[in-house]
C-alpha cells in the first residue's frame, strides 16, 4: 500500500510529458478495457463479473485516455513559451 501511494505522489508531482501522455492514451485505448474485463471475469461471478468489468473498463479507459490527452496538451511547448514564462516568474 505504501509503495502505491508513494508512486502515485511521485507521478502526480512530475512535470507533464508528451511521451508519458502518449503512453497513457495508448494504454487507455488498447489495453485497459480488455485487462479490466478479464480481471473482473476471473475474479467475479460469471455473468455479473463480466458486465461489471466491461463498465469499469470503459470508465477506466476513458479516464486514462482523457488524462493522457491533458498531459500531452500540458507538456506540448513547441516554441518554449512555458519555459520562458517559468524563467521570468509569470504564472
Amino acid at each position: 500500500m505504501l509503495i502505491v501511494v508513494t508512486a502515485s505522489v511521485a507521478e502526480a508531482k512530475s512535470d507533464p510529458s508528451v511521451l508519458h501522455g502518449t503512453g497513457q492514451v495508448i494504454a487507455g485505448l488498447a489495453f485497459e478495457l480488455p485487462k479490466t474485463v478479464l480481471d473482473s471475469t476471473l475474479s467475479g461471478p460469471p455473468v455479473v463479473g463480466t458486465l461489471m468489468g466491461m463498465l469499469a473498463g470503459a470508465i477506466r479507459a476513458l479516464q486514462m485516455t482523457v488524462g493522457g490527452l491533458k498531459e500531452i496538451s500540458d507538456g506540448f511547448d513547441p516554441w518554449g513559451i512555458k519555459q520562458d514564462q517559468a524563467r521570468i516568474g509569470v504564472r
